[in-house]
């Protein structure tokens, strides 16, 4: 045993019984002692307190007792932590990605370190028990930190020529847990960017307690990480700054906290931050009883009671539901009975296999799935068939939220791209100012009706999982058909009343996207304890918002990426567009091409993204230079994007790299894990 060391802290608190608490955990409370419990912002690596504030109190979750004050920030504290920040951008961006992983190890190390105070806030911020906070939640979030540190030194490929975004503000909308902040923290500093937090003004504790240990042994360079207390008001000064390079989302009122931000039809920084669900539990008829009802048990933290404070997966989201279990077997079964009591997890009991799939893509919130099935060939064609990005196969591992998946075109590339900037984006980018271009002349505008784009959404909607599910090469023969009718659209191949060179561009991109239709396909990881089948699935139904007052020129030529890889399109398109993108839908659909599958309508000069948005398409492209969309009601779209300078300039193909993106940009990933086999 003495060979064997110590076991870790996470493994020695995870099966401790909970005691009785008496006042809240002690090293906490040491903690806010040495601050004489009035603690200040954490800006340029030190405590900074400015005279005049007014202070806010910071409660015990579960008791309402005070705990600690902390100043109420105005305008004049944030912008000294933008400043301190992008100061050390500016360095942090020189240094290499080994260099960088060297200290997210060390900044692991040190929250190991005082792991005891950082689980000891997070339980008395949320109010949850301490054994939990040191457990599981402690291990998953050290996890989320250090595997960054291996992408550091690896350099993903697809994120040749990436730059970072500069300061990055995380804004918080309620008590998040320690996983769930790293999940952010760290693909933000392996970019080689900076961090602003902005807590919540109720729990603010464990944010500065961690910016605190980021200093520990030198970890991160002062300013690295900043954060800055206060109402909710001092948000609104983020889309104002012009060093906040985008801002990022956690907690439970991630749409609420947009629209405070932006607060439409004012423009901001780079909009960020994945939302996640629910971990639905699949078990067939065939499934092996003892061992699934042992995972969820196991996946439900101890005791059992805790479940509504299940560390859910940071990569699939900030908000925390319990697990739901689809069962083909009988609710009476003694191991289901006897898993959780009361309403602690749903159970919906089903008949088949195409039920369970239709009850699960029926959930709200829905992310991930565990299916249990000993008949391998139920199994991985149910599994195949659930529209959710990571499905375990006979396995429940919440403190592996990638299925093991370090890279490729996992979850963690995602991860990356969110806080980098491509090669051919401004280095500053503000959303509907992508472009410059001058109004396209056209005839006058047209003002949508909203019943057309519900009609258009619903019709892309059911054909497009059939679209989907054709095999690249049907894909490919319709926009092959497609090219070859544009080129004989006119006298001499040329468009009847359009321009030559964007017309050859659009045939070009048709057989480009044709031929890579054709040759995608997924990738076998070896990971612990088994393999991952990653692939990249169709968003489903994308609506483009082309017109107003600055319509992007070629948005065009982002219909056939999207097509080719399987989603339904609509299209609401200025008056310069119209007759155009009308020609290319004529000539897929006579090519093939289901007629639901892309619909075009006449848009307005402003306003149809956030028409688009109230319809929840599964993407939103914003190709019109207009203002925001709704955030209210864009809040629900996973997938919001502007393109910018993608396609190139007028009239050249597009630059290195834009394919590989746009063909990111119309896919999510999907990672099957399934056990054995692994090193």
């Amino acid at each position: 045993m003495a060979a064997l060391g110590p076991p870790p802290v996470p493994e020695i608190f995870s099966t401790m019984e909970e005691g009785p608490r008496l006042g809240g955990a002690a090293p906490g409370e040491a903690w806010l002692e040495t601050h004489s419990r009035a603690l200040g912002h954490f800006v340029a690596g030190t405590w900074l307190k400015p005279p005049g504030r007014g202070t806010l109190e910071c409660r015990e979750a579960a008791t309402g007792r005070l705990l600690a004050t902390v100043p109420r920030g105005d305008e004049a504290d944030l912008a000294l932590a933008v400043d301190a920040a992008a100061a050390a951008a500016a360095k942090w961006q020189q240094m290499g990605g080994p260099q960088r992983a060297q200290r997210l190890q060390q900044l692991a190390a040190a929250l190991e370190g005082g792991a005891a105070g950082v689980a000891a806030l997070a339980a008395l911020s949320e109010g949850r028990p301490l054994a939990q906070a040191l457990g599981a939640d402690l291990e998953l979030g050290l996890r989320l930190l250090r595997v960054p540190a291996g992408w550091a030194q690896l350099s993903p490929p697809d994120l040749s020529g990436w730059a970072p975004l500069g300061v990055v503000a995380i804004v918080m909308s309620g008590p998040c847990s320690l996983a769930t902040l790293l999940w952010k923290l760290g693909p933000l500093l392996v970019m080689g960017n900076a961090a602003l937090v902005l807590p919540p003004a109720e729990a603010p504790l464990l944010p500065l307690l961690v910016a605190e240990l980021s200093r520990e042994g030198g970890a991160l360079p002062p300013g690295l990480l900043n954060v800055v207390t206060g109402t909710p008001q001092l948000r609104r000064a983020l889309r104002a700054h012009p060093r906040i390079g985008a801002v990022t989302f956690l907690g439970a009122q991630q749409e609420e906290v947009q629209d405070v931000v932006w607060g439409s039809p004012c423009r901001g920084p780079r909009l960020g931050g994945a939302r996640g669900g629910r971990v639905v539990v699949i078990i067939l008829d065939s499934a092996d009883l003892d061992s699934a009802a042992a995972a969820v048990v196991g996946s439900l933290g101890t005791p059992p009671a805790v479940v509504f404070q299940l560390p859910l997966p940071p990569s699939l989201g900030g908000r925390f539901y319990p697990p739901t279990l689809i069962t083909g077997v009988a609710p009476t079964s003694r191991c289901l009975r006897e898993l959780v009591p009361g309403p602690m997890l749903v159970l919906l009991p089903v008949r088949s296999p195409g039920e369970a799939i239709a009850v699960a893509s029926g959930l709200p919130r829905a992310a991930a799935a565990s299916l249990w099935a000993q008949d391998a060939t139920v199994a991985l064609d149910t599994a195949q068939r659930l529209p959710l990005g990571l499905v375990w196969l006979n396995a429940l591992n919440l403190l592996d939220p990638m299925g093991g998946c370090a890279g490729g075109d996992g979850p963690s590339l995602e991860a990356l791209r969110e806080f980098g900037r491509p090669p051919w984006e401004p280095p500053k980018t503000l959303l509907g100012q992508e472009h410059s271009l001058e109004p396209l002349p056209g005839g006058p505008a047209v003002t949508p009706s909203s019943g057309d784009v519900a009609a258009a959404v619903e019709a892309a909607r059911r054909v497009a999982l059939g679209w989907g599910r054709l095999p690249g090469a049907a894909r490919a023969r319709v926009l092959r058909g497609a090219a070859a009718a544009l080129g004989g659209a006119g006298p001499g191949g040329a468009p009847p009343d359009g321009d030559g060179d964007e017309e050859r561009l659009l045939q070009g991109a048709l057989l480009r996207w044709a031929e890579r239709a054709e040759l995608m396909g997924g990738a076998v990881q070896e990971v612990p304890g088994g393999r991952a089948l990653v692939t990249r699935w169709p968003l489903g139904v994308v609506g483009v918002a082309w017109s107003g007052p600055r319509p992007l020129q070629r948005a065009l030529e982002l219909l056939p990426p999207a097509l080719a890889l399987g989603n339904g399109l609509v299209v609401m398109a200025p008056p310069c567009g119209l007759g155009p993108a009308r020609r290319l839908r004529q000539a897929l659909v006579a090519a093939g091409l289901p007629g639901g599958a892309l619909t075009v309508l006449p848009g307005g000069p402003g306003g149809d993204g956030a028409m688009l948005a109230r319809h929840h398409p599964d993407g939103l492209w914003l190709c019109g230079g207009g203002t925001d969309p709704d955030w209210a009601s864009a809040g629900s779209i996973a997938h919001l994007w502007v393109p910018g300078g993608v396609l190139g300039e007028a009239g050249q193909e597009p630059p290195p790299g834009a394919e590989r993106e746009l063909e990111l940009r119309c896919t999510r990933p999907h990672c099957l894990w399934v056990p054995g086999g692994g090193p």
